[in-house]
């Protein structure tokens, strides 16, 4: 019989912050009928080791190269069978009953998708890392409430546009209606890829203030660096292009540029990189390819009003910068 619920943790070259993570993992599962299964990439064996004399009954699948986060859990998600799948970071604590919180919101009703966590900063746990996740009709894509006191999140379940990919719980069956995980994302913007080809298929995502976990904030990939900017970038071309309807990008294709524009140009004042343009241009260059590739999915999403992802991607930045990512 399958498990009712499949842990996937996606490990890249951090031995210690995995082993903590699956301490809370696996003490938040305990009460569940599940399975926790590590994609460790790049693997020298020295994970799969220490995981076997921590926890022994956890799977661990290893990748002889870095193959990104979104191809991990591809993999993960082809490797498991439980009915819900959850995605924790493996720079993320989960509270004890924050799977349980997550699966009973789940299951309020069948047309749930997904389930969105209440992540705090684990340098300052009084502040909010994200509350589900939001976007507008520009394509901007940010984490709710980031930077905000975590009392703020304490609110009702309420709905939200996506769940973020660093702690989540996915319904197997969404995944399957939609095509899953693209692994062409790498990492970063993939939860929200997700999170907008559900919607457009009808599926909705709750938010669960109940269910609290502590993320550290790019741990694995430095928050500020190129290596993030330039995937990020490249990935914002990605997104779009394989979501955005013809009628949303004629209507705010130039409010669309003006954004990345602006960005572009911020990231450059303010950490003296070009890598947000460097990922556009390569997005870019592939653009038609992945409108094809979206076709099939692509449709009509609840989206924010246009322009409220400026002030959203700015809280987001501000949020990570004084919430102790690194």
């Amino acid at each position: 019989m399958a498990p009712q619920i499949s842990v996937i943790v996606v490990n890249y070259r951090a031995t210690d912050l995995l082993l903590r993570c699956l301490d809370h993992v696996a003490a938040a599962l305990e009460p569940l009928d599940g399975e926790i299964l590590v994609i460790d990439n790049a693997a020298t064996g020295e994970v799969a080791r220490a995981v076997q004399q921590r926890h022994p009954a956890v799977r661990v699948l290893e990748e002889p190269v870095n193959t990104g986060f979104s191809p991990a859990v591809v993999r993960g998600t082809r490797e498991t069978t439980g009915e819900w799948i959850a995605l924790v970071n493996n720079d993320a604590d989960v509270a004890p009953d924050c799977l349980t919180r997550l699966l009973e919101a789940g299951e309020s009703a069948p047309d749930v998708g997904s389930v969105a966590a209440q992540v705090r900063f684990t340098e300052r746990p009084d502040v909010l890392n994200s509350a589900g996740l939001e976007v507008d009709r520009l394509g901007v894509a940010w984490e709710r409430l980031a930077g905000a006191p975590a009392t703020e999140g304490a609110a009702a379940p309420r709905e939200v546009f996506g769940a973020t990919g660093c702690v989540a719980l996915y319904r197997r069956a969404t995944l399957e209606a939609i095509g899953g995980f693209d692994p062409a994302f790498f990492a970063y913007l993939e939860d929200v890829d997700v999170a907008w080809r559900a919607r457009a298929a009808g599926w909705r995502t709750v938010y669960e203030p109940r269910a609290i976990a502590h993320h550290r904030g790019s741990a694995t990939s430095r928050e500020g660096s190129a290596f993030k900017y330039r995937l990020v970038g490249r990935n914002r071309m990605r997104l779009l292009a394989k979501n955005a309807t013809g009628a949303q990008l004629a209507r705010y294709g130039l409010a669309m540029l003006a954004f990345d524009v602006a960005y572009v140009l911020f990231a450059g004042l303010t950490d003296r990189t070009a890598a947000p343009l460097q990922g556009r241009l390569s997005g870019l260059r592939a653009w038609r390819e992945a409108r094809d590739l979206g076709a099939p999915t692509r449709g009509d999403a609840p989206l924010a009003r246009a322009g409220s992802g400026w002030s959203g991607a700015l809280g987001q930045w501000r949020g990570y910068r004084r919430g102790g990512a690194r």
